[in-house]
This record gives structure tokens, sequence and C-alpha cells, in this order.
């Protein structure tokens, strides 16, 4: 494939190369994801005029060479901005470790539509106020329905039984679903999960994006759906992401100052 393309994009990851250029992944209507470089981006700022940073909503045209692996960045205009993360720490990790998240899971150059819309959407929630663990549960669950990575929820993996004993399920990230007591056997990898937080998961793959906060979830159903989607996505990744790592940090020195300041309360 060679010759000039337009199409819009979302910018998921910018880095320095070199003196003067950046190269930039984005997450296209037209392509899915794609890499390119943009030449003197970091000595012209007029140019692209900061166009290829993160959470950027463009309309992009790139050239393509023959037998040349990352598209040439001619033009990036903007489309949107969601600048409002950028004053929101929570949100901003929140959105950097959704942007992270897609970028590792889908392979370039290979077109989904539908995972387009669902990040647009997703960023615009996230900008304009959505509950936070809400929405990326949603992402999450979205992504991973669209990208065959589902986790079977509905009955247990090894014996197809839905479990009669609801207060006794375990969740396993190796086996990308729920295992009843009867096969739980002695792995030790399992997670307790409660039928509430697996209705939580179920309904929010189900939900448009838009709707996320129409979705009720409660403190603890929130945190039990954080700790097994964290692990069963480690384990699909084979690492922990980056963003994720900081998440984890925010979120624990977030919880030390809520806890000061109840001690000092009078």
């Amino acid at each position: 494939m060679t010759g000039h393309f337009t199409t819009e994009a979302i910018v998921l990851n910018s880095i320095d190369y070199g003196e003067s250029d950046r190269i930039v992944t984005f997450y296209t209507l037209g392509f899915g994801k794609v890499k390119g470089i943009a030449k003197g981006a970091k000595n012209s700022r007029k140019r692209f005029v900061n166009n290829l940073e993160p959470f950027s909503y463009i309309k992009l045209l790139i050239f393509q060479k023959e037998n040349r692996e990352l598209f040439i960045i001619e033009q990036a205009d903007i489309m949107g901005r969601f600048d409002k993360l950028m004053f929101d720490i929570e949100r901003l990790a929140f959105g950097s470790y959704c942007l992270e998240l897609l970028n590792e899971m889908t392979p370039e150059g290979q077109r989904n539509l539908k995972v387009f819309e669902l990040l647009v959407k997703f960023l615009i929630m996230l900008n304009e106020g959505a509950n936070i663990k809400t929405v990326v549960t949603v992402f999450e669950m979205k992504l991973l329905s669209l990208l065959g990575y589902y986790p079977h929820l509905d009955a247990c993996v090894s014996c197809k039984n839905v479990p009669i004993s609801r207060n006794r399920i375990f969740f396993s990230s190796a086996k990308s679903g729920i295992v009843c007591y009867s096969c739980k056997g002695s792995e030790i990898s399992l997670m307790p999960v409660s039928p509430g937080a697996i209705e939580f998961l179920t309904l929010a793959a189900k939900t448009d994006i838009e709707k996320a906060d129409r979705i009720s979830m409660p403190d603890w159903a929130s945190e039990e759906c954080e700790n097994i989607m964290g692990d069963f996505l480690r384990y699909q990744l084979g690492k922990e992401l980056k963003s994720k790592k900081f998440l984890n940090k925010l979120q624990a020195m977030t919880e030390r100052q809520e806890a000061i300041g109840k001690t000092h309360s009078p």
C-alpha cells in the first residue's frame, strides 16, 4: 500500500526520535493502529502545533512509501481535545492507562471501526465527568469483547455448569473465566469473586459506553472488578502496564491521605 491517505485518528503515544523527529502511534478510523514519523516535529512547532500529543483527536494526512514500516506524517489537524483531563490527575492517569491498554492489545494495520468508536466515546465520557471506575470497567470489558478476549462469566469453564453455590465462585485468569467450587481443586491462582461483581462485569460488557453512568457500582464491587480485571489483563499481556503501576501508586497515595484526614478530623 503506497500513496497519500487521510483518516481520523487518536494519538496513543508520541516519543522523540533523533534530534528533531517524533515517532507517533495512532489508532485510526481507516487503518486501525499505525505508527508514523513526523520529520522535524521537535523543531517546527507551527507545523503540528502540539497536535501529536497523546489524547489528541485529529484528522491525519499520511504518506506510505513502498516497503517502509513507518508512515510519513505530513499533516495533523485537530478535530477535538480532551483538555479537562489535563487538570485532573486521576482522570488523566486512568485515560493514559486505557490508551496504553489499547495500544498493547491491538495489532498494527487491522482496521476495527467499533474499537475506534469505543475509544472516542470513552474519552468523551471521561473528559466530561463520567464516573471514572465505571466507565473504565465498561471500556475494558467492551474492548476485550471486540478483540476476542472476553472471559467466560456465565458458567464454570471446567464443568460448563452454572455454579449452584453462588457464594463460592472463583475467577481463573489462566482459564479465562469463572470456576465453581467443585472444580476448584488445588489451583492457588484462583481469585474468590462475588456474584455481584460477576453481574457488574457482565452488565459492563453489554452496556453502551455512552450509558455507563446508568450503572450504579458500589465501592466494594468496583474494587473487586478492578482486582479481577487487573489480574486477567496482566495474564493476557504477560506484564504489568507502566500506566497501571503509576495508577497503583496514585491510589495508594490517595488512600493514605484519606486515612490521615480521618485521623485528624474532629
